[in-house]
């Protein structure tokens, strides 16, 4: 070997050592704290584009939030209207479950109905069927009588002029 291909690979593998040396260095204080700061700073831009995107549900989250903290202290206003809410919740259950019955109801009645409706459309349908068919059937046999008197007639005609 050479002196220059010496040379050359002294500094590969002092060059791969201090690669190496510079990974397994623990991060520092600072290292971290900065690499929170760029995903805090990440989060934030996310959170504002989903805020334009979607400023409905961001005012409910917002509001369902509130909510949940007001409600772990002792005296908040959310815990007394949580204990009223809940005997409302039931009464509103109740009537969602008698509207919904009563929605049911009405639709097996209007799923009747339709049926028989139905029922009576395909009878009148079928009743002006078979009188276009009798009628059909007797212009056919009128169509074939005239048909045959033609012939006849354009037969003897012929004949008439051959003799």
């Amino acid at each position: 070997m050479t002196e220059a291909k010496r040379e050359t690979l002294k500094q590969k593998v002092a060059s791969g050592q201090a690669r190496i040396k510079s990974r397994a260095r623990p991060e520092t204080t600072t290292t971290i704290v900065d690499r929170a700061g760029e995903k805090a700073i990440e989060a934030k831009d996310k959170f504002v584009e989903f805020a334009k995107e979607h400023p409905i549900a961001t005012v409910a989250g917002g509001v369902a939030i509130g909510i949940l903290v007001s409600g772990l202290f002792k005296r908040s206003p959310t815990r007394k209207l949580a204990s009223r809410g809940a005997g409302l919740a039931a009464i509103g259950a109740e009537l969602a479950l008698a509207y919904a019955q009563q929605a049911m109801t009405a639709a097996a009645e209007a799923g009747k109905a339709g049926a028989d409706k139905l029922e009576d459309i395909g009878g009148t349908a079928r009743h002006y069927g078979s009188d276009a068919a009798e009628r059909a059937g007797e212009l056919s046999q009128s169509a074939r009588a005239i048909a045959r008197d033609t012939g006849k007639r354009l037969a003897q005609a012929i004949r008439n002029r051959a003799n």
